[in-house]
């Protein structure tokens, strides 16, 4: 049910040919979060580069299905992932673009098939693992889980304010918007605490089973990642094999937002 929802809301706009090589974008857990929007400005370059783009809303948000996760969310995204793939008659490796809770759904998706993807891209994100050097809900974490709790509009500035590097660009009209698609489809904000309450640890930590991935890997992550802090990319890097490491400064949790250009000018020269 679930992955029959997403698949309805796969997007596959652009000059590309059919059978032309897929690029799998997967998006965070933030509040309002599509994949849609979230990748509105990695679309254009991609395209551009002859890439074939599938972007799902991950169950839970957008116009996929409401749901009360009570496993690793990981692996349910990972499932609906490839029922998106089955259904868009995919079957050929793809590559993989995931961004915070993409990134973990990517690993998921990687160790339970390898044999479909081509290469990975993870941006902060990529497993279940604590920071060595921050406190177990580092402090961006806290602010989304605030919002959750209670959607307010003053909780959703501080929870994107503790997203980005540089605040001073955030305008009371971005966080309306933010706002307002968060409370979109409200089901999916009850079902989301309902979720963390059944089963709190949502993301299960994978980090002793990264060495047996072998696929070309690029992490991408932000000096200044309150979400999700920089010693946690540095780990996922080390630990699966040849693995490449670009860290950008002066960058938050989304870099694909806050650096877009030199995000990128990276994807597209390693999809390539």
């Amino acid at each position: 049910m679930t992955a029959g929802c997403c698949a309805s809301t796969t997007r596959t706009r652009g000059g590309s040919a059919p059978h032309a090589p897929v690029v799998a974008l997967l998006h965070g857990s933030g509040p309002g979060t599509t994949g849609w929007s979230a990748f509105a400005l990695q679309r254009p370059a991609l395209r551009e580069a002859g890439l074939r783009l599938i972007t799902p809303d991950l169950p839970g948000w957008g116009r996929s299905d409401g749901v009360v996760c009570k496993e690793d969310r990981s692996q349910l995204n990972a499932r609906a992932l490839q029922a998106v793939l089955d259904a868009a008659g995919v079957h050929a490796p793809v590559h993989l673009v995931g961004t915070s809770m993409g990134a973990h759904s990517a690993v998921a998706f990687a160790l339970q098939w390898p044999g479909r993807v081509a290469c990975m891209v993870l941006a902060s994100g990529g497993t279940g693992g604590r920071s060595n050097f921050h406190p177990a809900l580092p402090e961006g974490v806290r602010s989304m889980l605030d919002f959750y709790q209670e959607p307010t509009a003053a909780r959703m500035r501080s929870f994107l304010e503790c997203v980005v590097f540089d605040s001073s660009a955030l305008t009371a009209e971005m966080v309306q918007q933010k706002l307002a698609a968060a409370m979109a489809c409200p089901q999916h904000l009850t079902n989301f605490v309902e979720s963390l309450r059944q089963h709190p640890a949502q993301f299960g930590d994978v980090t002793h089973r990264l060495a047996e991935i072998t696929l070309p890997t690029l992490v991408i992550w932000g000096s200044e990642d309150r979400v999700v802090p920089l010693d946690i990319g540095l780990q996922i890097a080390q630990r699966i094999p040849g693995a490449d490491l670009h860290v950008l400064g002066r960058c938050g949790h989304v870099p694909h937002l806050e650096r877009p250009h030199d995000v990128n000018h990276l994807l597209t020269r390693f999809l390539a």
